[in-house]
């Protein structure tokens, strides 16, 4: 099975993705990042 990436389409195998829930309009959205925006996404939570 494989995904892409949310940000960058970016295709990848299943022990390479991460899934995030981003709150949009009062409703909760999982979506699947890579590594690397995995990385940015956590920085940005962290302030």
């Amino acid at each position: 099975m494989s995904e892409n990436c949310f940000y960058y389409t970016k295709h990848m195998k299943e022990n390479e993705w991460h899934f995030v829930t981003f709150q949009v309009s009062d409703m909760d959205r999982e979506e699947v990042l890579c590594d690397e925006c995995y990385d940015d996404w956590l920085q940005g939570m962290k302030g």
